[in-house]
């Protein structure tokens, strides 16, 4: 099961409320998208360091 991390959630939530005109593509916006972006990225290493971690110890 492949879920969304929570920044990444954040992440298409913001562009949801972009979409519809709720939400300004401003600097602001932007400087908290990279964030989560960077933020996402350390998760998704840290979830995949987890599956490796349960290999190793499952063989």
């Amino acid at each position: 099961m492949n879920t969304k991390s929570l920044p990444a959630y954040l992440q298409q939530v913001l562009e949801h409320h972009v979409a519809q005109s709720q939400l300004t593509q401003d600097a602001e916006l932007q400087e908290i998208m990279v964030g989560l972006q960077s933020l996402n990225e350390k998760v998704e290493l840290l979830k995949n360091k987890i599956k490796q971690n349960r290999m190793r110890i499952a063989q």
